[in-house]
């Protein structure tokens, strides 16, 4: 630890930040619509299923349901309003911004780091 003495205040930041990677689990993947500039973020807990292909966020109790397509990037969002309201259904597209580095931080993050 004696180099630590000599680290810069704000590497030893960074390393606090970035070096336990649970910065990395709180990293969203961000999505836009392709019809106007509202976005979606989708974080770790929200994952419920990962394939090599597809990978899908649910949240809402089940109401929300997105599906990303890893090799694409595009997203289809399909949310159902329903009791106490008139069950309705909609759907949203749009693209998701490098999902498969996000997945890769993600899963970063629950790696075990050797701490020797």
């Amino acid at each position: 630890m004696k180099f630590l003495r000599f680290m810069p205040l704000s590497l030893l930041i960074f390393v606090a930040t970035f070096g336990s990677g649970t910065a990395h689990a709180e990293l969203p993947l961000k999505c836009q619509l392709n019809t106007t500039a509202d976005q979606f973020w989708f974080y770790q807990e929200q994952l419920v299923f990962k394939s090599s292909q597809f990978v899908i966020f649910q949240n809402f109790k089940g109401r929300v349901v997105t599906q990303v397509d890893l090799k694409t990037g595009k997203f289809s969002r399909t949310t159902y309003i329903g009791e106490p309201f008139i069950p309705k259904y909609q759907m949203l597209f749009g693209t998701c911004e490098e999902p498969n580095h996000v997945l890769k931080m993600w899963h970063m993050s629950s790696v075990e780091m050797d701490q020797r």
